[in-house]
């Protein structure tokens, strides 16, 4: 999925792309009294890539309703997070594409760029399906 794919979904299910200074931080969901809002820091998004993965993570959060409260247990967040990625995974990178590929032969870099992303993220994704599923080829 493209970047101008994910804009449209964000579009369509009326969620507001602000771009805000967040400091350490590339993106963050907010859902305040029923209103969705993305907030993206392009002065720290330096690639359309970095700029895909964020907002699809930031999409994650709202599709699996996996929000915290900035003040909320390291655990929780970490779980909210985890289930944001898992959602941006399916829909960057599907495993059934991911199989095929793979099956074609390509290897890590080809895949990342097969599928736009980096490198860093296409093993966290490859990771999350192989404990997931097991063995991909």
């Amino acid at each position: 999925m493209n970047l101008e794919k994910l804009y449209e979904i964000s579009e369509k299910e009326n969620i507001k792309i602000y771009d805000w200074y967040i400091e350490d931080c590339n993106g963050i969901y907010l859902n305040y009294d029923k209103i969705n809002a993305i907030a993206l820091n392009y002065d720290e998004i330096g690639t359309y890539i970095e700029e895909k993965c964020t907002l699809a993570e930031e999409l994650g959060h709202y599709y699996s309703d996996a929000t915290y409260k900035l003040n909320s247990d390291f655990q929780l967040r970490s779980k909210q997070e985890y289930k944001a990625k898992k959602w941006a995974y399916s829909i960057l990178v599907p495993i059934s594409q991911l199989k095929e590929q793979i099956a074609q032969g390509l290897d890590l870099y080809d895949l990342a760029d097969y599928f736009e992303v980096n490198c860093k993220y296409m093993i966290d994704c490859i990771n999350f399906y192989t404990e997931k599923y097991g063995l991909l080829a």
